[in-house]
């Protein structure tokens, strides 16, 4: 009776710790397959996107007040962050920059780059602040705040710190073809304002006031950019049989800080937009308005012009930059002919 007993209990007992280790079993597989349906669902890609930004949405809610939109930061913070130093703090201009700030690991980990990446050229003189070449007789110039920026399909890079990007090279064609084609003189300022990125603006509106100052007889004033954010599909528009990247113009407003005269600037971008799609069914987008002044309130006829964006290649840019220009040197020959208004502070 007791040897029955005293068995009985051991079955008992073996039974319960089978029990017991299923039951671990099984919960350990339960919470694998549901990290696995949370995380790996069908076009979920959370946890290991091909994007990071998804992750810094999902982990990081100021990052969702608002995303890269070309250059502003678009959300309801977009009033007072940028006054805040939030850039500084958030690096939000680069995804991946962001995701080592807060994940020490992953400034050990290798970035694959897609493309090839050419070897930066030498910045310009101008950078070391070398004076602008200027002798009272150019009727455009051309900047460019964001001196740094890049068309990644060709460069592997979005952005050159310090340096000149791929940006002034489209800068410089539209130079070329306003004086060789339409003789118009055309002054091209390849200063690099965007060294700390948070105060380009301001770097660059010292070298607006500069340039007025010495040629107060501009007829257009042009900040060439290229835009961001933009899926490759976005980024083509067929011209004449040939695949080019879309033009933007970008004109701010007094939402933001006194600017009576924005609309003249925005007339004037209307009024080539209209030209270039005329011309050129689609090369050009259209007209944004935004909240921000962009040295504008300093020329009456002075635009952000946006010529592709990261996902074009530089040689997609020059193409429109060569379209562009001949729109542009027809309207300023007009200007020119018909005696513009002197332009003045706004």
């Amino acid at each position: 009776m007791y040897l029955y007993s005293y068995r009985h209990r051991w079955l008992w007992g073996r039974l319960y710790s089978f029990l017991f280790l299923a039951g671990i079993i099984f919960i350990f597989f339960a919470l694998i397959t549901g990290m696995g349906v949370l995380f790996f669902r069908s076009g979920g890609q959370v946890l290991f996107p091909r994007d990071p930004r998804l992750i810094l949405q999902a982990a990081l809610p100021l990052y969702t007040a608002g995303v890269e939109d070309g250059k502003d930061f678009s959300g309801p913070l977009s009033g007072w962050w940028p006054e805040l130093g939030g850039g500084a703090l958030l690096p939000w201009k680069d995804s991946r920059a962001m995701l080592r700030s807060q994940l020490s690991l992953l400034a050990y980990l290798p970035v694959k780059q897609e493309g090839k990446v050419n070897p930066p050229e030498p910045a310009s003189k101008q950078a070391a602040g070398a004076p602008l070449n200027s002798s009272g007789k150019y009727l455009v110039a051309i900047y460019h705040t964001h001196t740094g920026e890049c068309y990644s399909l060709t460069d592997g890079v979005a952005r050159l710190d310090g340096k000149e990007g791929s940006v002034v090279q489209v800068g410089e064609i539209i130079r070329q073809e306003l004086e060789e084609r339409y003789g118009l003189p055309t002054l091209h300022i390849k200063k690099i304002h965007d060294q700390k990125y948070n105060l380009s603006y301001m770097e660059s509106e010292k070298t607006v006031r500069e340039v007025l100052q010495e040629e107060p007889q501009l007829e257009v004033l042009l900040d060439i950019h290229r835009d961001a954010g933009k899926p490759r599909r976005d980024c083509l528009v067929r011209v004449q049989g040939k695949e080019v990247a879309p033009i933007l113009f970008v004109v701010g407003s007094d939402a933001r800080a006194p600017f009576p005269g924005w609309r003249q600037n925005e007339q004037f971008a209307r009024q080539l937009a209209a030209a270039l799609n005329k011309k050129y069914p689609g090369l050009c987008q259209g007209v944004r308005v935004k909240e921000g002044r962009y040295n504008q309130f300093l020329h009456p006829r002075a635009l952000l012009v946006e010529i592709g964006s990261t996902n074009n290649t530089t040689a997609e840019a020059v193409a429109s930059a060569r379209l562009f220009a001949e729109v542009l040197g027809e309207e300023v020959q007009k200007l020119a002919r018909n005696g513009a208004a002197q332009p003045g502070e706004q």
